[in-house]
Protein backbone atom coordinates (compact mmCIF):
# COMPACT_ATOMS: atom_id res chain seq x y z
CA UNK A 1 0.00 0.00 0.00
CA UNK A 2 0.98 3.57 -0.66
CA UNK A 3 0.69 5.46 2.61
CA UNK A 4 3.41 8.32 1.70
CA UNK A 5 0.68 10.32 0.05
CA UNK A 6 -1.23 10.97 3.52
CA UNK A 7 2.49 12.65 5.24
CA UNK A 8 2.22 16.24 5.05
CA UNK A 9 4.01 18.87 6.40
CA UNK A 10 1.64 21.91 8.13
CA UNK A 11 2.16 25.56 7.58
CA UNK A 12 4.28 25.76 11.00
CA UNK A 13 6.60 23.35 8.95
CA UNK A 14 5.39 20.30 11.29
CA UNK A 15 5.48 16.69 9.93
CA UNK A 16 2.19 15.32 9.95
CA UNK A 17 -0.08 12.00 8.72
CA UNK A 18 -3.11 14.15 7.13
CA UNK A 19 -5.24 10.82 7.87
CA UNK A 20 -4.67 10.49 11.42
CA UNK A 21 -4.69 13.96 12.28
CA UNK A 22 -1.79 13.76 14.49
CA UNK A 23 2.20 15.06 14.34
CA UNK A 24 5.17 12.79 13.76
CA UNK A 25 8.41 13.34 14.45
CA UNK A 26 10.02 14.57 11.11
CA UNK A 27 12.58 10.97 10.59
CA UNK A 28 12.07 8.26 8.34
CA UNK A 29 12.19 5.78 11.79
CA UNK A 30 9.10 7.37 13.07
CA UNK A 31 6.91 7.79 9.88
CA UNK A 32 7.55 4.36 8.95
CA UNK A 33 6.43 3.26 12.43
CA UNK A 34 3.29 5.54 12.55
CA UNK A 35 2.68 4.28 8.54
CA UNK A 36 3.01 0.50 9.46
CA UNK A 37 0.82 1.39 12.93
CA UNK A 38 -2.66 -0.85 13.49
CA UNK A 39 -4.87 2.52 13.84
CA UNK A 40 -3.39 4.05 11.00
CA UNK A 41 -3.69 0.71 8.47
CA UNK A 42 -7.23 0.27 10.38
CA UNK A 43 -7.76 4.41 8.80
CA UNK A 44 -6.39 3.63 5.30
CA UNK A 45 -8.71 0.35 5.26
CA UNK A 46 -11.37 2.65 5.95
CA UNK A 47 -10.41 5.26 4.17
CA UNK A 48 -10.38 3.16 1.13
CA UNK A 49 -13.72 0.61 1.20
CA UNK A 50 -15.81 4.38 1.67
CA UNK A 51 -14.02 5.69 -1.63
CA UNK A 52 -15.16 2.46 -3.50
CA UNK A 53 -18.40 1.74 -1.63
CA UNK A 54 -17.48 -1.04 0.17
CA UNK A 55 -19.30 -2.26 3.58
CA UNK A 56 -18.68 -4.77 6.18
CA UNK A 57 -21.11 -7.40 7.49
CA UNK A 58 -19.93 -9.26 9.83
CA UNK A 59 -17.23 -11.43 8.29
CA UNK A 60 -18.40 -10.16 4.76
CA UNK A 61 -17.85 -7.24 2.79
CA UNK A 62 -20.92 -5.79 0.67
CA UNK A 63 -19.21 -4.06 -2.47
CA UNK A 64 -22.29 -1.93 -3.09
CA UNK A 65 -20.70 -0.77 -6.51
CA UNK A 66 -20.71 -3.98 -7.66
CA UNK A 67 -23.64 -5.78 -5.86
CA UNK A 68 -20.96 -8.18 -5.03
CA UNK A 69 -20.42 -9.70 -1.24
CA UNK A 70 -17.24 -11.68 -0.27
CA UNK A 71 -14.80 -12.33 2.59
CA UNK A 72 -13.08 -9.74 4.63
CA UNK A 73 -9.75 -11.14 3.68
CA UNK A 74 -10.78 -10.42 -0.33
CA UNK A 75 -11.17 -6.52 0.17
CA UNK A 76 -7.76 -5.41 -1.29
CA UNK A 77 -8.42 -7.94 -4.18
CA UNK A 78 -11.84 -7.05 -4.87
CA UNK A 79 -11.12 -3.31 -5.01
CA UNK A 80 -7.80 -4.35 -7.48
CA UNK A 81 -10.26 -6.53 -9.44
CA UNK A 82 -10.37 -5.82 -13.38
CA UNK A 83 -14.65 -5.98 -12.96
CA UNK A 84 -14.62 -3.53 -9.29
CA UNK A 85 -12.16 -0.96 -11.49
CA UNK A 86 -14.17 -1.46 -14.29
CA UNK A 87 -17.08 -0.21 -12.63
CA UNK A 88 -15.47 2.46 -11.03
CA UNK A 89 -14.49 3.75 -14.52
CA UNK A 90 -17.34 3.84 -15.52
CA UNK A 91 -18.62 6.01 -13.08
CA UNK A 92 -15.86 8.14 -13.01
CA UNK A 93 -16.47 8.85 -16.90
CA UNK A 94 -20.30 9.58 -16.57
CA UNK A 95 -18.80 12.27 -14.02
CA UNK A 96 -16.51 13.63 -15.92
CA UNK A 97 -18.29 13.90 -19.15
CA UNK A 98 -21.02 15.98 -16.93
CA UNK A 99 -18.25 18.37 -16.08
CA UNK A 100 -17.15 17.28 -13.04
CA UNK A 101 -19.64 18.39 -11.26
CA UNK A 102 -20.43 15.05 -8.52
CA UNK A 103 -17.71 14.78 -5.90
CA UNK A 104 -17.09 10.72 -5.11
CA UNK A 105 -16.80 9.82 -1.59
CA UNK A 106 -12.48 10.71 -0.67
CA UNK A 107 -11.96 10.58 3.03
CA UNK A 108 -13.83 9.29 6.12
CA UNK A 109 -15.45 12.59 6.91
CA UNK A 110 -17.84 11.37 4.10
CA UNK A 111 -21.49 11.15 4.84
CA UNK A 112 -21.42 7.28 4.52
CA UNK A 113 -20.47 6.07 0.73
CA UNK A 114 -22.67 9.20 -1.20
CA UNK A 115 -21.77 11.14 -3.98
CA UNK A 116 -21.85 15.17 -3.52
CA UNK A 117 -23.83 16.54 -6.24
CA UNK A 118 -22.42 20.09 -6.44
CA UNK A 119 -24.93 21.80 -8.26
CA UNK A 120 -27.89 19.98 -6.82
CA UNK A 121 -26.87 20.64 -3.07
CA UNK A 122 -27.49 16.97 -2.32
CA UNK A 123 -26.25 13.43 -2.41
CA UNK A 124 -26.45 10.74 -4.77
CA UNK A 125 -26.43 6.51 -4.15
CA UNK A 126 -22.25 5.65 -5.70
CA UNK A 127 -23.25 3.20 -8.50
CA UNK A 128 -23.70 4.05 -12.15
CA UNK A 129 -27.02 3.72 -12.79
CA UNK A 130 -27.77 5.95 -9.62
CA UNK A 131 -25.68 8.91 -11.15
CA UNK A 132 -26.30 8.75 -14.66
CA UNK A 133 -29.78 8.50 -13.55
CA UNK A 134 -29.09 12.04 -11.60
CA UNK A 135 -27.28 13.83 -14.49
CA UNK A 136 -30.19 12.89 -16.99
CA UNK A 137 -32.71 14.33 -14.15
CA UNK A 138 -34.60 17.86 -15.10
CA UNK A 139 -33.36 19.05 -12.22
CA UNK A 140 -29.72 18.60 -12.58
CA UNK A 141 -29.95 19.61 -15.92
CA UNK A 142 -31.44 22.90 -14.93
CA UNK A 143 -28.71 23.37 -12.45
CA UNK A 144 -26.06 22.20 -14.62
CA UNK A 145 -26.74 24.75 -17.25
CA UNK A 146 -26.85 28.10 -14.69
CA UNK A 147 -23.60 26.81 -13.83
CA UNK A 148 -22.20 26.78 -17.01
CA UNK A 149 -22.96 29.86 -18.43
CA UNK A 150 -20.83 31.84 -16.50
CA UNK A 151 -17.52 29.07 -16.84
CA UNK A 152 -17.97 29.51 -20.55
CA UNK A 153 -18.58 33.09 -21.01
CA UNK A 154 -22.13 32.13 -21.92
CA UNK A 155 -24.86 35.98 -21.51
CA UNK A 156 -28.53 36.50 -21.87
CA UNK A 157 -29.41 39.19 -24.48
CA UNK A 158 -30.17 41.94 -23.45
CA UNK A 159 -33.83 42.63 -23.74
CA UNK A 160 -34.51 38.83 -24.96
CA UNK A 161 -35.61 35.70 -22.68
CA UNK A 162 -35.17 33.67 -26.07
CA UNK A 163 -31.48 34.15 -27.12
CA UNK A 164 -28.23 33.68 -25.81
CA UNK A 165 -24.48 35.20 -26.64
CA UNK A 166 -21.43 32.98 -26.07
CA UNK A 167 -18.65 36.20 -25.79
CA UNK A 168 -16.05 33.30 -26.68
CA UNK A 169 -17.11 32.64 -30.02
CA UNK A 170 -18.99 35.33 -30.47
CA UNK A 171 -22.05 33.76 -31.71
CA UNK A 172 -25.88 33.93 -30.53
CA UNK A 173 -27.70 30.78 -30.08
CA UNK A 174 -31.27 30.18 -28.36
CA UNK A 175 -32.18 30.26 -24.70
CA UNK A 176 -32.62 25.91 -24.24
CA UNK A 177 -30.79 23.37 -22.08
CA UNK A 178 -29.81 21.59 -25.32
CA UNK A 179 -28.45 23.90 -26.90
CA UNK A 180 -26.56 25.02 -24.37
CA UNK A 181 -24.89 21.77 -23.56
CA UNK A 182 -24.38 21.21 -27.18
CA UNK A 183 -22.88 24.49 -27.45
CA UNK A 184 -20.67 23.63 -24.53
CA UNK A 185 -20.16 19.86 -24.76
CA UNK A 186 -19.59 19.54 -28.22
CA UNK A 187 -19.50 22.51 -30.74
CA UNK A 188 -15.39 22.21 -31.62
CA UNK A 189 -15.15 25.34 -31.90
CA UNK A 190 -16.24 26.57 -28.55
CA UNK A 191 -14.09 23.84 -26.64
CA UNK A 192 -10.88 24.62 -28.95
CA UNK A 193 -11.15 28.00 -27.72
CA UNK A 194 -12.04 27.53 -24.57
CA UNK A 195 -9.17 24.87 -24.37
CA UNK A 196 -6.92 27.06 -25.83
CA UNK A 197 -8.00 30.10 -23.28
CA UNK A 198 -7.17 27.91 -20.34
CA UNK A 199 -4.53 25.92 -21.22
CA UNK A 200 -2.93 29.42 -22.09
CA UNK A 201 -3.19 31.21 -18.72
CA UNK A 202 -2.53 27.90 -16.58
CA UNK A 203 0.61 28.47 -13.87
CA UNK A 204 0.55 32.20 -15.52
CA UNK A 205 -1.50 34.28 -12.54
CA UNK A 206 -3.55 35.52 -14.87
CA UNK A 207 -7.00 35.98 -13.46
CA UNK A 208 -10.53 35.66 -16.21
CA UNK A 209 -13.17 35.42 -14.08
CA UNK A 210 -14.26 38.81 -14.04
CA UNK A 211 -14.07 38.22 -17.85
CA UNK A 212 -15.77 35.43 -17.81
CA UNK A 213 -18.71 36.68 -15.49
CA UNK A 214 -19.12 40.02 -16.59
CA UNK A 215 -20.56 40.75 -20.68
CA UNK A 216 -19.08 43.74 -20.32
CA UNK A 217 -15.22 43.19 -19.38
CA UNK A 218 -12.89 42.34 -22.19
CA UNK A 219 -9.59 42.31 -20.11
CA UNK A 220 -8.15 39.97 -18.06
CA UNK A 221 -5.86 40.95 -15.16
CA UNK A 222 -2.19 39.62 -14.67
CA UNK A 223 -1.79 39.24 -10.82
CA UNK A 224 2.25 38.53 -11.81
CA UNK A 225 2.74 42.20 -13.29
CA UNK A 226 -0.33 43.43 -11.90
CA UNK A 227 -1.71 44.97 -15.30
CA UNK A 228 -4.44 44.11 -17.17
CA UNK A 229 -4.42 42.66 -20.74
CA UNK A 230 -7.24 42.45 -23.49
CA UNK A 231 -8.80 38.74 -23.01
CA UNK A 232 -7.87 36.94 -26.23
CA UNK A 233 -5.48 34.37 -27.26
CA UNK A 234 -2.85 36.77 -29.49
CA UNK A 235 -2.73 39.43 -26.57
CA UNK A 236 -2.34 37.13 -23.65
CA UNK A 237 -0.11 34.99 -25.62
CA UNK A 238 2.40 38.13 -26.02
CA UNK A 239 2.19 39.30 -22.62
CA UNK A 240 2.75 35.92 -21.40
CA UNK A 241 5.79 35.96 -23.88
CA UNK A 242 6.60 39.28 -22.56
CA UNK A 243 10.01 40.42 -20.91
CA UNK A 244 8.13 41.94 -17.64
CA UNK A 245 6.11 39.03 -17.27
CA UNK A 246 9.49 36.52 -17.88
CA UNK A 247 10.91 38.77 -15.65
CA UNK A 248 8.61 38.42 -13.10
CA UNK A 249 8.38 34.86 -13.18
CA UNK A 250 11.75 35.03 -12.41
Amino acid sequence: MAYHADIIVDENGKTKCGLCKVFIKDSDIYIEDHLKDTEHSDMYLQRLMIQNNIVINGKKISCLLCNQVSDVAEVLHHIDSSSHKGKMSSVKKIIEKDGGLLVLPEDITTVGSKVNCLVCDGWVEFNQEAVKTHIESAKHRRARAIVVQPLNAIFSVEGSSEDLWCKICQVYFENYIEVIFEHVDEDPIHLKNIGKLNLLIKDQNIDIEKYLHDPKEDKALCKRCGIEVPCNIDNLDRHIRGKQHLKNKK
